[in-house]
């Protein structure tokens, strides 16, 4: 099973200093499954700032883990209550990136569906962000 879907993505982002970080977009992606995991995988555009970039999300029933290649590379692994470390590249230089979910909701089967995740993000163990994030499949 590998198909082309449509794919939408709302992410808040709130920061203890300054005003939230609001995204929504749709784009093109390509949704397909392997083994008992679910994998959506779309292009990022200058919309989210990582032109250039390949996002690929894999769903487990019980974690979702970001996968980032291109101008940005990092992998960020979704588990509820537990904090997973990974380092996060950029152009602009190399920093370790720390994820807490809180929440980890998989809705998917063959046909698409959604994934939610509410997750605090520390940059150098610097509590930065807590973001939710809604994809859906279609």
């Amino acid at each position: 099973m590998k198909k082309d879907v449509m794919i939408t993505v709302n992410s808040v982002q709130e920061h203890p200093d300054k005003e939230a970080d609001v995204f929504n977009f749709v784009t093109e992606g390509v949704y397909y499954k392997e083994g008992d995991n679910y994998y959506i995988t779309y292009n990022e555009s200058d919309l989210t700032g990582m032109e250039g970039t390949t996002t690929t999300l894999k769903i487990e029933p019980d974690s979702v883990t970001l996968i980032r290649s291109g101008n940005v590379s990092s992998l960020m692994v979704f588990q509820k209550g537990r904090k997973h470390t990974s380092e996060y590249s950029t152009e602009y230089g190399t920093f370790e990136v720390g994820v807490t979910a809180q929440k980890v909701s998989v809705n998917m089967d063959d046909s698409g569906g959604s994934i939610d995740v509410e997750y605090f993000i520390e940059v150098n163990n610097q509590l930065t962000s807590f973001t939710t994030l809604n994809v859906k499949v279609q």
